[in-house]
């Protein structure tokens, strides 16, 4: 695996490949995108087509092969780290998800590949995306005699060797940290979610093993994690949701003073709570436009569906039952004017009510086709704290504020220094001062996307005088994300 045909002059070769690493990725994804919409000989994806096909000749000219595999969250090109830059953190994700599903380590080109080979591959590829089909893709590929494209199974790579590599040139962070266990629970969920399409149960082991990582970080205060979840503008943002509940309960109820293993339930409960929405049809569930009451009607069972998807869980415990509870219940409002309705005196647990919070701050942070932008995080929780407070559990709301703090992560402020900073994540220490990164100095010049400046938190000598609009720094998200 570790034999890509290094020369000496190892340094230069490693700024090459840098420099193609981030295309490579994006024109990869491109392509797979492009093909999995339209036919293979389709203008769109013949276009996508040759320029993967001259990016390949132009690594191929200075290298004997080209290797791209994926280990512990990171994708690496001849065993050299692309740096997860937040203008390809999608693309990298999203890719990385595509080589999961099919259960690969990553793919090695070598010199001498032709553009009908590429052509075959990418078709196969493709077409590999269910797992029963993806175990044969190796063998579908020597089959359509493609033998300058090999796939490499996740046992193939050396992960030792290849952080070995990066602990020589990165410092670990806590951003750091908190991005890898984010994006692995962002891509465990979508098998979850994958997999439980084909059994009608969710994987309730699998799950406890995405939360538990996500659990230790908040324990140890390590909150850049609850910064992650303002990120929307991905791909993947379907089961990031499930994710963003998950991470915003386990705050909340480390703020509420929970236990551990009850941290843990609510994580689990957090993440399954919109399982029963795979009974929505997908035209429902992804409609662009406003819902019609009929529509409003199917939407509104996916509580009691979750509750059933629960029972059919083997066994019986209490974390079963606070699943089952929060699947029904993280609809129905403190005041009893949301959904499902009970004539009963029936009122939401406190795991319940919490995810119910979390679940709302989430989803009205989230773009909408039929809204001209979704609410920014400030003004979400402005809304929850405002006339719809009443919604929801007092206690649930201030552990909301105690998790995101008064300017929530990618809100954009204007201090009393005239800088311009984005919030990153929450200081409990001190809400009105957030962890921030600088986006405009107080002379005016903007802070370059590649140089970092960041206030761990903000300093006690500054505050905070404006919240400004998102629309006048589009790359915050992207920012954020970084």
């Amino acid at each position: 695996m570790s034999d890509t045909g290094k020369r000496p002059g190892q340094h230069t070769e490693d700024a090459f490949i840098q420099e193609l690493g981030g295309t490579f990725l994006t024109r990869f994804y491109g392509l797979l995108r492009a093909a999995r919409l339209y036919s293979v000989s389709n203008q769109t994806v013949q276009r996508q087509l040759q320029e993967f096909m001259a990016l390949l000749m132009k690594g191929l000219e200075e290298e004997t092969e080209i290797t791209l595999v994926t280990a512990s969250g990171y994708f690496y090109l001849n065993n050299v780290r692309i740096r997860a830059q937040s203008s390809l953190l999608a693309v990298y994700h999203a890719l990385m998800a595509e080589l999961e599903r099919r259960q690969l380590g990553g793919v090695r080109v070598l010199q001498g590949v032709s553009l009908a080979e590429v052509e075959r591959f990418i078709q196969l590829f493709v077409g590999a995306e269910d797992p029963t089909l993806a175990e044969g893709l190796s063998d579908a590929l020597a089959a359509a005699s493609i033998n300058h494209i090999l796939t490499i199974s996740p046992q193939e790579v050396d992960v030792e060797e290849l952080q070995e590599v990066s602990r020589e040139t990165e410092v670990v962070t806590e951003r750091g940290r908190a991005r890898k266990v984010f994006w692995r629970a962002v891509i465990g969920t979508k098998k979850i979610v994958l997999r439980a399409v084909q059994t009608g149960r969710p994987d309730l082991r699998q799950a406890k093993r995405l939360v538990q990582p996500v659990v230790d970080t908040i324990m140890k205060n390590e909150l850049s994690i609850v910064g992650l979840t303002a990120v929307k503008g991905h791909d993947e943002y379907t089961y990031a949701h499930c994710v963003n509940v998950s991470v915003l309960s386990v705050s909340m109820g480390q703020a509420l003073g929970l236990s551990r293993q009850v941290l843990a339930d609510l994580g689990v409960a957090g993440l399954l709570h919109d399982i029963g929405k795979l009974s929505v049809p997908a035209v429902v569930l992804q409609k662009p436009a406003a819902l019609t009451p009929e529509e409003w009607d199917v939407m509104r069972r996916h509580p009691i569906e979750g509750l059933k998807m629960m029972t059919h869980m083997p066994g019986f415990s209490p974390l079963i039952l606070e699943g089952m509870r929060v699947c029904l219940e993280h609809h129905m409002n403190h005041d009893r004017t949301g959904y499902p309705k009970f004539n009963a005196d029936w009122g939401q647990s406190t795991l319940s009510a919490i995810v119910a919070v979390a679940d709302c701050f989430d989803a009205i942070t989230a773009h909408r086709a039929y809204h001209k932008r979704p609410r920014s995080a400030f003004e979400g929780l402005q809304y929850m704290l405002g006339p719809s407070r009443v919604q929801f559990e007092p206690m649930a709301l201030w552990a909301l504020v105690r998790t995101v703090g008064l300017y929530p992560a990618g809100t954009v402020l204007l201090t009393a220094s005239n800088h311009v900073v984005l919030s990153l994540s929450p200081n409990p220490g001190d809400l009105r001062r957030p962890h921030c990164r600088v986006i405009v100095r107080p002379d005016g010049t903007v802070v370059p996307e590649d140089q970092t400046e960041v206030w761990d938190p903000m300093p006690a000598t500054e505050s905070v005088t404006k919240v400004l609009s998102p629309e006048d720094y589009q790359n915050a998200d992207q920012l954020l994300a970084a």
